[in-house]
């Protein structure tokens, strides 16, 4: 498999999400998950401390599981193990507990969950009423103290982004190595995601990261499902209706089904493709529930297209004009 480099520390190209694990997802369907994502090259793991906390009995239940897995199977070097903290609570409006007491606490719950530092730390919502310099410090703190390798976000805007790594090289201080956001080849912004707080990739976005090359983690990478659903005549479900359902991408799901035919290689691997083939550093993070799912995504981890065959697929325009 593919992969790229996040603070020297080498990440597949294809994640495995793990956000029902052991709650909705049994433990037992979530070591099958991991097996099969492990045979197939993957040594990527994505949780956080907030996962299926909605659930009953789900609070921690991503960590423990990922955590339970790595240790049982005895391959805790071979794995990448990415965490995100600093979640909001449900009706605040999706601002990220970032102050230094809370982002401490969520440390310090994941470190008891998983029993061991997470390569990868990743602020999980931003909250731009907490300044960038406070933040900034208290993460250089973990990395000082061996609570993980490396430090990312997760919904964070391009600026703040900027605004945070400028403040950590003028400090000295550790700076965000990744970032993850809501990218996938369907096209979708925060109100078709209906969550605000939520980052798209759009095309400030993309234009940082073309930029600055920082590795980029790709959530919904596949549009819940969207292409893989259209191309086969199956109904799509209601959050891939809602999500990413609009002209651009019916329009986008007619171009990948030529290119599949044309390369003779899956529609799922040719929406994973997309990702991974990008100008700059990224990385599709899966999010199956099913080993035969799992087994159809991990066929793109090596597929590769064109510069022209991606712009074939946007078609006349990466993203809407707004």
């Amino acid at each position: 498999m593919k992969t790229m480099d996040i603070a020297g520390i080498k990440t597949s190209s294809l994640v495995l999400g793990t956000d029902y694990f052991g709650s909705a997802l049994s433990r037992e369907d979530s070591f099958r998950l991991m097996d099969t994502y492990f045979a197939g090259g993957g040594r990527a793991l994505d949780t956080a401390r907030m996962y299926a906390n909605w659930l009953p009995g789900g609070d921690g239940m991503s960590e423990r599981t990922v955590a339970a897995w790595v240790k049982e199977r005895g391959v805790r070097d071979e794995m990448v193990v990415i965490t995100k903290g600093g979640h909001g609570f449900k009706g605040d409006g999706g601002l990220g507990r970032l102050r230094r007491e809370e982002l401490e606490l969520d440390m310090s719950e994941s470190l008891e969950n998983l029993g061991f530092a997470p390569d990868i730390y990743l602020l999980h919502r931003d909250n731009v009423n907490v300044p960038v310099e406070e933040i900034m410090e208290t993460l250089h703190g973990f990395v000082c103290k061996g609570y993980t390798r490396a430090i990312g976000c997760s919904n964070w805007r391009a600026d703040r982004i900027a605004a945070a790594n400028a403040y950590a090289e003028a400090k000295g201080l550790t700076p965000f190595a990744t970032s993850e956001i809501q990218w996938s080849l369907a096209y979708s912004n925060g109100e078709m995601q209906g969550d605000p707080s939520l980052v798209c990739m759009d095309a400030a976005e993309y234009a940082f990261y073309e930029k600055t090359a920082m590795p980029v983690l790709a959530f919904s990478s596949q549009g819940k499902g969207f292409f893989a659903r259209g191309a086969s005549g199956e109904a799509q479900n209601s959050k891939a209706t809602g999500r990413f359902d609009c002209p651009l991408n019916r329009e986008r799901l007619a171009r990948v089904i030529e290119l599949s035919n044309r390369r003779g290689i899956s529609v799922t691997s040719v929406v994973l493709a997309y990702i991974t083939s990008a100008p700059f550093p990224a990385a599709a993070l899966i999010g199956c529930k099913k080993p035969e799912q799992l087994t159809d995504s991990l066929a793109a981890a090596d597929v590769e297209l064109t510069a022209e065959e991606c712009a074939f697929l946007e078609g006349a325009e990466r993203f809407p004009a707004l």
